[in-house]
């Protein structure tokens, strides 16, 4: 009898392993992880209403998907899924799939980022899952580009999903820019005027959709948004707050003569900083009574002038004080400190109940968490070791430079680009919020192992 032969190309093997990759998460995560901050949006979108300074969309998105099956294991199930298939479409982005690619893939489904953070239920991994299929689908629209159709439905789809994900984070502009300054690049050709025209007409076009996006998910009667200005006033107060523990030779005076009681409010900030201050998080600060008061007798209009202040008349000492803040954020000094991972669900019982959902944290949710803490300490869970290597893969696929290089370099870009915009909005150290920079550099890895951009050979595009 002849023996079976089963032919298996490296393209389909693959497929296969980030097909089986995405099925172990699911089965893993399932109905998925919910801390207070999603169950809150998800109420807000089960119930059509504006309680909290979330970002509408996601809310409107999780209540979407909650109309169909209660709870968030279809959303969790469609957004996995989402980032699968761009995944794996990278397989078409090339002329060939090594059998590297397959190896990479394997190694990289069971990172955290992709097993158990594809199941946690915030809009850092809505957006980033976003952003980088989007740029995949800008980077089949170049290497598409003669083919008119083909070309605009990538467009479409891409302008859909980044604009999406940049209205769920406040910082995920960064992706949209760097998505429009490729996409310019690629059109050009040689004539950069016509460059410039795609690359500011993508990036309207991501503004004006983005904008719509939101006003659509709106709900009736909501309060007016504040967010964006309550988000200044908080790194305005906390920059403050952390150069007069940092360096408490510099003077508050605009602050003191905001009002005749703020001479006092200033002194009592001063002493009760040195027990509050901490770059790991500003909630220390909500939390101490003795302190709120005094902040807020001081009017916003004196915390922004003395924060141009501090950033026009002492950038040394500004920049003493972001760097505390941004070290945490970047590369934490203890990781345990700033919610590596998150698994079960917990939420007051009044948000809870409503949604049918009851506090959970049982025995599979502690084994994901045990295995997470393998991976701490490790360049696996350090946002440090994935932007380096955005950059290094940036820099080789811009020597290669062929269409669909110029996305997945524009995306490697942005996500290096996005762990810096920290250095001046972080607030806190939680490891979620450069989880974009962790995944477009693992789809950055992933891109370039299907079919290396070795300096020394140029492969055909």
């Amino acid at each position: 009898m002849a023996a079976l032969q089963v032919n298996i190309s490296a393209r389909s093997a693959l497929r296969a392993v980030l097909a089986a990759g995405l099925l172990l998460m699911l089965g893993a995560n399932l109905p998925g992880h919910l801390s207070y901050d999603s169950v809150a949006q998800l109420y807000e979108g089960h119930f059509h209403i504006r309680e909290t300074w979330g970002p509408a969309l996601y809310a409107w998105v999780l209540g979407f998907f909650d109309r169909f099956v209660p709870g968030t294991a279809l959303y969790v199930t469609v957004s996995g899924l989402i980032l699968t298939v761009a995944l794996a479409s990278m397989t078409d982005l090339r002329p060939r799939t090594r059998w590297l690619g397959v190896a990479v893939s394997a190694g990289l489904m069971l990172t955290p980022q992709l097993l158990i953070y594809q199941g946690i239920v915030w809009k850092d991994v809505m957006f980033a899952n976003c952003a980088v299929a989007g740029t995949i689908c800008l980077a089949h629209a170049a290497r598409s580009w003669s083919h008119g159709r083909r070309r605009w439905g990538f467009l479409l789809l891409a302008l859909l999903l980044i604009a999406a994900g940049t209205q769920v984070r406040q910082n995920g502009i960064i992706a949209g820019a760097f998505a429009a300054i490729a996409l310019g690049w690629i059109a050009a050709g040689a004539r950069w005027r016509r460059g410039i025209a795609w690359g500011l007409g993508a990036f309207v076009a991501l503004l004006v959709t983005g904008h719509f996006l939101t006003a659509l998910s709106v709900p009736p009667k909501a309060p007016k948004e504040s967010a964006f200005s309550t988000g200044i006033r908080i790194v305005q107060v906390y920059d403050l707050v952390g150069v007069s523990v940092l360096d408490p030779a510099y003077r508050l005076d605009i602050l003191t003569a905001a009002n005749p009681g703020a001479p006092a409010a200033v002194a009592t900030i001063r002493e009760r900083a040195k027990l509050d201050y901490s770059g790991r998080r500003v909630d220390f600060l909500d939390r101490d009574k003795a302190i709120q008061d005094p902040l807020n007798s001081i009017p916003d209009a004196a915390y922004s002038a003395q924060w141009i202040d501090l950033v026009t008349q002492h950038p040394v000492t500004y920049l003493k004080v972001r760097w505390e803040d941004f070290r945490w954020v970047f590369m934490p000094p203890v990781i345990d400190w700033c919610l590596p991972v998150y698994t079960g669900i917990d939420a007051p019982a009044e948000k809870l109940a409503p949604l049918g959902l009851k506090h959970r944290f049982v025995q599979a949710d502690a084994e994901l968490n045990n295995y997470t803490s393998w991976f701490l300490g490790t360049p696996v869970m350090e946002h440090s070791f994935y932007a380096g290597l955005s950059l290094v893969l940036a820099g080789l696929l811009l020597w290669r430079r062929q269409p669909a290089d110029i996305a997945m370099a524009g995306l490697q870009l942005a996500g290096a680009a996005f762990a810096a915009s920290f250095f001046i909005i972080s607030i806190a150290c939680d490891y979620r919020y450069m989880y974009f920079t962790d995944l477009a550099a693992i789809a950055g890895l992933l891109y370039a192992a299907i079919d290396p951009p070795t300096p020394w050979r140029k492969s055909a595009s």
